[in-house]
């Protein structure tokens, strides 16, 4: 995911995911997350499926969700709110 404050590249990857993606469909979205911020993460994605795999040190846990998108537009949106939260990988 490019840096959501850069509008250069947010249109880049708008286009990347436009050409890569027929809206609309599922696409995957992949987070990994400290034990502290998981709660807000999962909020976001409250009515869709979400598999996890804690790391071995137990301080993070890797999820992976995949949502139904109408336009890449909805991608970044998710995106960005993600990245309000602080240490979150997104993948």
């Amino acid at each position: 995911m490019p840096d959501t404050s850069d509008q250069k590249s947010l249109d880049s990857f708008r286009s990347s995911l436009d050409a890569t993606y027929e809206w609309p469909c599922l696409y995957p979205f992949k987070f990994i997350v400290p034990k502290a911020h998981t709660e807000t993460v999962l909020a976001l994605f409250a009515d869709d499926p979400v598999r996890a795999k804690e790391s071995s040190s137990g301080r993070f846990t890797a999820y992976t969700m995949e949502m139904q998108m109408n336009s890449s537009n909805e991608v970044i949106a998710i995106y960005q709110r993600v990245t309000q939260i602080p240490d979150v990988i997104s993948l």
